[in-house]
């Protein structure tokens, strides 16, 4: 997905050497064009959505995100298109006061709905932390589509 954020066909990576990883997974080589070295490359992955949760978002999709991002920003980037889900919608004017706080720009987002506790059982730090218990009760549901079923009638509004 880095390679689709920023734009470009595949990704050169290191470490795969001497494992079955490349092999596996089909990757190819190139030649380092500023040092000579063979390097694995890996291709892009643009997805066709990301739906991603975000702390506080504006109508026209711009969003702030608490804490470290982790891949978010890098999966806005790469999508075709973004959904997002957030704790709370604040104005645009609000956004505007504060740019510097704006990580994902509402050009990348497709839509915008205010989901309360949507990470949940994951954290959404300093909202709420991870549910340790939600996570293993999704994990023992997600082995079936029956037991998933009755896991969301209960974690759902």
């Amino acid at each position: 997905m880095q390679a689709a954020s920023l734009g470009i066909p595949f990704q050169p990576v290191r470490g795969l050497f001497g494992t079955d990883v490349a092999a596996d997974g089909g990757f190819a080589t190139v030649r380092d064009p500023y040092s000579g070295e063979l390097v694995y490359v890996v291709p892009r992955i643009r997805p066709e959505w990301a739906v991603l949760h975000v702390h506080e978002a504006d109508e026209q999709g711009n969003a702030r995100l608490y804490g470290s991002p982790g891949y978010d920003l890098v999966m806005a980037e790469a999508a075709a298109h973004v959904i997002l889900t957030t704790e709370r919608l604040v104005s645009s004017e609000e956004f505007r006061a504060h740019p510097e706080q704006t990580k994902i720009p509402g050009i990348f987002v497709s839509a915008v709905a205010v989901v309360a506790g949507g990470a949940s059982p994951c954290g959404c730090m300093p909202d709420y932390d991870v549910d340790p218990d939600g996570i293993n009760a999704y994990l023992q549901a997600a082995g079936s589509e029956a037991a998933l079923a009755a896991y969301l009638d209960r974690v759902t509004p």
